[in-house]
């Protein structure tokens, strides 16, 4: 049986304001909404914790400026780290397939983190690749 890997990372402490799009509630509700429909019992499905990704993993990726003390990074490491879990258990033969529901998403980042960027800070896609 072909199982699918989820993760669940909302970053309570993670926030660009109540009213913008990208917020908690948005994950929470469909977790809640997978758990709610019996997804989450289905014998396919397989539930991993979030991972930490390290400095070394980001910066094969990207370049951070001026440093990457510079950054509050930890809900974007987290982040990071749990597409690093699911590449893994799906490299391992672990799941066919995955789905991180995590914050913040960072797909729009770039090769060159220059300041706050809001939610784009980590190339989470990029990170796992590499």
């Amino acid at each position: 049986m072909k199982k699918t890997g989820l993760l669940f990372f909302p970053a309570f402490d993670w926030s660009l304001g109540h009213t913008h799009p990208e917020r908690e509630e948005r994950l929470l509700y469909t977790q809640e909404q997978l758990f709610e429909e019996g997804v989450m019992d289905l014998p396919q499905i397989k539930q991993y914790s979030p991972g930490l990704a390290e400095l070394k993993d980001v910066l094969r990726t990207q370049g951070i400026f001026p440093s990457p003390e510079t950054h509050d990074l930890d809900a974007h490491l987290i982040a990071a780290g749990s597409s690093i879990v699911l590449g893994d258990a799906l490299m391992k033969g672990e799941i066919h397939n995955g789905f991180a529901l995590v914050r913040p998403p960072g797909h729009h980042s770039g090769a060159t983190v220059l300041g706050n960027r809001g939610f784009c800070t980590l190339n989470n896609e990029a990170i796992l690749v590499n």
